[in-house]
């Protein structure tokens, strides 16, 4: 059905009416954030008050509850909820591990100058986060360790911070299990690993250049080395090492064409072997309702009801047609395949920078942006990888972001810095995040990596076309 014949659920006020629930949604989180009400679980209530707002301007409250339950059995989100669920328990898998202790203890045995703490951080949070999928287990997991161990040594703590923060950021850009990878991938409707394929050199670039940052800053602030700090980790937790084989596992059975959810389920029940093996779980532990799957479970929640939220959020709007006024109003000026996409980098930097997050920024824009491009029959992959290179790479220059406030609580927890330490002092030193924003940019407005898609790749993929010119 074309948008000139699709009928739109009526709303008070028109199309003001319609757009409300957004706005209501935005100008909640921006007056929560504002002051100081930052937590994804604050968000909640911006979400809910958007859904009464739907109810109010809703003429027809048939129409209301449709729109509703559309959203909420949207198959997309589904597919989100055993994502992050399986995914939370692999990084509680490895936390339980003592992974980082033992890869900490690898890197004492070297005696690295201080110099090198700010690229060593980065690189541990680099395979924190790749493996994981996720950034909040990087940070959680390698921060309380890392920002003391670092300071110890004569590292600047903003610059340390900076490097967990980019080192975090880069495996939830590129991870196969990562939230932000699986948003964007389902959104441009294209195959999580097609995306990380293709999206490895953009973050190898990024990360080069993040490399050479943290070399060079790492030298320029270099402080004298702690010998005692450097002594206080020892050797408990070294044959923990052996559990890299769990991440590994993941991504040799991703590329070797498992499903995600196979890949995930077979490297966890290696996993919760091995932890039995050397004793770091048992059974009751596993199971108890504090439990490492009870625990995994409670720290997605925050996020799924949030971006359930979201997504019965753009189906209010969706059924009233706002979603299409909008690809309206974009195509004005979207008349070529590149100012197309300089209004979708665009629009996904700006709402990074509005809800401070990534991974909402990218849910909320993900549908907006496929059907923007869809005419273009623009690359899948490409649209999903600049739609998560810049969702990540703003997202985390945003002091409020989640991430940024968590690592900055973090640093306070650790002793090394004052109670009124925040993220203002390290995003600067981000190199990451700055430098996927600008590969990605440079992707769009030089037009590197463009690729199209015949009919015959798209019906391949399950995409139906219309009328053999256009998506429907």
């Amino acid at each position: 059905m074309t948008n000139e014949t699709k009928k739109y659920a009526e709303t008070y006020g028109g199309m003001a009416g319609a757009v409300l629930p957004l706005i209501i949604m935005m100008g909640t989180m921006i007056f929560m954030v504002a002051f100081g009400m930052r937590s994804t679980k604050n968000f909640w209530s911006a979400g809910y008050f958007a859904v009464l707002a739907g109810f109010l301007v809703y003429k027809d409250k048939k129409a209301f509850q449709k729109a509703l339950i559309d959203g909420v059995r949207d198959n997309i989100f589904a597919f989100m909820i055993a994502c992050f669920l399986f995914a939370g328990v692999m990084s509680k898998i490895l936390t339980a591990s003592h992974l980082i202790e033992a890869l900490l203890y690898v890197m004492t045995k070297i005696n690295m100058s201080p110099a090198l703490m700010p690229i060593i951080c980065f690189f541990i949070c680099v395979v924190l986060s790749s493996a994981t999928g996720s950034a909040a287990g990087a940070l959680n997991t390698a921060g309380p360790l890392l920002i003391p161990l670092s300071v110890g040594m004569g590292c600047n703590v903003n610059l340390i911070c900076g490097a967990i923060l980019a080192g975090s950021c880069f495996g939830d850009n590129l991870a196969p299990i990562s939230d932000t990878t699986i948003a964007s991938s389902l959104s441009q409707e294209v195959d999580v690993m097609k995306v990380v394929r293709s999206r490895f050199k953009y973050a190898l670039i990024a990360g080069a250049i993040s490399v050479v940052g943290y070399l060079v800053f790492g030298f320029m602030d270099a402080g004298n080395g702690v010998s005692a700090e450097m002594a206080a980790v020892d050797a408990t937790y070294a044959s923990s090492i052996v559990f890299l084989i769990i991440p590994v596992l993941v991504v040799v059975l991703m590329l070797r064409g498992s499903g995600l959810f196979t890949s995930l389920l077979v490297s966890e029940m290696a996993g919760f072997v091995l932890l039995f093996a050397f004793g770091y779980l048992t059974p009751a532990e596993l199971v108890a309702k504090d439990g490492l799957i009870a625990n995994a479970f409670d720290g997605m929640l925050s996020s799924i009801i949030f971006i359930l939220f979201i997504f019965v959020m753009v189906s209010l709007i969706s059924e009233a047609g706002v979603l299409d006024a909008i690809l309206v109003w974009m195509r004005k000026y979207a008349k070529s395949e590149k100012s197309a996409e300089i209004a979708a980098g665009a629009m996904v930097s700006v709402m990074g920078i509005v809800i401070s997050s990534g991974t909402s920024a990218i849910s909320f824009c993900g549908p907006i942006i496929r059907k923007l491009l869809r005419p273009f029959k623009i690359d899948r992959a490409r649209a999903a990888n600049f739609l998560d290179g810049l969702g990540c790479g703003v997202g985390y220059l945003v002091p409020t972001n989640p991430g940024c406030l968590n690592l900055a609580a973090i640093a306070v927890a650790s002793g090394v810095v004052s109670e009124g330490y925040n993220a203002v002092s390290f995003v600067g030193y981000n190199f990451h995040s700055m430098a996927l924003t600008l590969v990605f940019w440079f992707a769009i407005l030089s037009g590197w990596g463009m690729k199209h898609e015949t009919d015959e790749e798209l019906a391949a993929d399950g995409v139906v076309i219309e009328d053999g010119n256009s998506e429907k």
